[in-house]
């Protein structure tokens, strides 16, 4: 079996895998870089069949629901096998309706934990692990005798940490290689540790209920474990989780009695401007008549605005202005700090400071820390060790001790 990175070896994101025997291919993951954003005409890698539908390449595996996973499945073409989790097309699908990212996979086939996929030459054995992406999977791929396991994006300090921990207590066996996420690897100090989201519920309950008024949540829909620590932090400080129809569409996706759903006594929703323009041009109305027994509008908010925790998007900020529900309110930021440096992030913290609403970060990250990195890379302490989705390969052998690298592009032998 030979491989090759096409994007990843020495950047976080864009990630891309080809495996190849005897002429038969595979690819893992097909993401778009970072640098890009949704939409841009992004080149997708040189990959026999990707875009001719050439019948050597037997798949393509997507890992999870992040776009630096799977944001250039849009270029595939239409006759190559798509293979993911069913919540990750089904969350995939809703973000295609609310937003310029998502997609409508027609999926060839799931991805569930520990069930074995064979795909020509190929056996894939999907693992679920701990991420800010629900339904995120290691990959296990083994042909020709040889075995190569793919992390994907991983941590251990989420929700899910259990999931992990069942991986390093029983990883496979007979693995030759290691192709192991390093996004925390050369990154300040701080990067050994890592709030857990155990921690944010916690700061999240504080901020609650220190808030006077409404207080406004900021972090994605698609990250389910925030969703969760986020209500839980809400109930516990005696606030309604309000959330919007793209996260009710999202909680109902998930398809699992343990996400927040609108029907829940402590939640309601909130249908900003932009989503009834959104589903009225589209004329899908199920949509709103769905959630109709939930739904709250702006006088209710201004009436007692520091009962409700609300999920906000600097967009919907002049309809609350404008209802009157600000007086007192407090934004809590949960999601990469790094956001906020890019012109949105920057938009709207100019609007909140024009109000002055202070804008506090309490956000986990969902990659691992160096050390549960190290744990993994000892688990696996017979295989080659090859780094991915990493900007410093150079140090992963002083962290592990030990590495194979490989530039993108550079076929090489598992």
């Amino acid at each position: 079996m030979l491989a090759r990175i096409h994007r990843g070896s020495s950047e976080v994101g864009g990630s891309c895998v080809e495996l190849e025997v005897d002429g038969t291919r595979l690819v893992l993951d097909i993401g778009l870089p970072l640098s890009a954003k949704p939409g841009d005409d992004t080149v997708p890698p040189p990959i026999v069949g990707l875009t001719d539908g050439d019948r050597s390449l037997v798949g393509v595996v997507l890992s999870h629901a992040h776009p630096d996973h799977y944001g250039l499945v849009g270029g595939v073409d239409k006759s190559v096998p798509i293979y993911a989790g069913a919540a990750t097309a089904r969350i995939l699908r809703e973000a295609a309706f609310f937003t310029r990212a998502g997609a409508d996979l027609q999926l060839a086939g799931e991805l569930r934990n520990g069930e074995p996929l064979h795909l020509g030459p190929f056996i894939v054995t999907p693992y679920l692990v701990d991420h800010s992406a629900a339904d995120a999977c290691a990959l296990l791929v083994e042909a020709d005798g040889r075995k190569l396991f793919y992390s994907g994006d991983i941590r251990f300090h989420g929700r899910k940490s259990q999931t992990v921990e069942r991986l390093l207590a029983s990883p496979p066996k007979g693995v030759h290689v290691l192709m192991m996420e390093g996004t925390q690897v050369g990154r300040s100090p701080a990067a050994r540790y890592m709030r857990s989201e155990e921690d944010v519920e916690k700061e999240a309950y504080r901020f609650f209920s220190e808030t006077d008024g409404m207080a406004l949540c900021m972090f994605s829909p698609q990250n389910v474990d925030r969703l969760v620590s986020l209500f839980k932090a809400a109930k516990d400080a005696k606030r309604t989780f309000v959330y919007d129809l793209y996260a009710a569409s999202v909680a109902r996706a998930m398809q699992r009695p343990t996400i927040p759903q609108p029907e829940w006594s402590e939640v309601r929703v909130y249908v900003p401007n932009l989503q009834r323009i959104k589903v009225k041009k589209t004329g899908e109305f199920d949509r709103v008549n769905e959630v109709r027994d939930a739904r709250i509008f702006p006088d209710e908010l201004a009436r007692e605005p520091a009962r409700f925790a609300l999920l906000f998007r600097a967009s919907m900020g002049p309809e609350l202005e404008k209802a009157g529900c600000l007086e007192g309110a407090r934004a809590l930021w949960s999601q990469w700090e790094g956001y906020l440096a890019e012109p949105s992030g920057e938009r709207a913290q100019t609007w909140l400071t024009a109000r002055g609403i202070p804008l506090t970060v309490i956000h986990a990250s969902g990659h691992a820390t160096i050390d549960d990195l190290r744990r993994l890379a000892d688990a696996f302490a017979d295989a080659r060790l090859v780094p991915i989705h990493t900007d410093h390969p150079d140090q992963f052998a002083a962290e592990f001790g030990r590495a194979e690298l490989h530039d993108d592009g550079e076929w090489w032998s598992v």
